[in-house]
């Protein structure tokens, strides 16, 4: 069998990692600035669903009823 060395030189300890300090700044803007942030998400998922009514109605409008209920 081969005899593996490990020099103590490879146990380095990791460096800093630049994402995870980039993640935690965001996510505490994100803890500040909570409120606003639901606030733009829940009006753009107001949005969503008015567009996607008024595309279902331009688009089926007019189309047989058990058409118009399939997927």
């Amino acid at each position: 069998m081969t005899d593996v060395k490990q020099s103590e030189d490879s146990l380095v300890t990791p460096k800093e990692n630049v994402n995870l300090e980039h993640l935690e700044k965001s996510l505490n803007i994100m803890d500040r600035h909570a409120a606003e942030l639901a606030a733009a998400e829940n009006d753009t998922c107001e949005s969503l669903r008015k567009w996607d009514r008024e595309h279902k109605d331009e688009q089926l409008h007019s189309v047989p009823r058990p058409r118009k209920h399939m997927r």
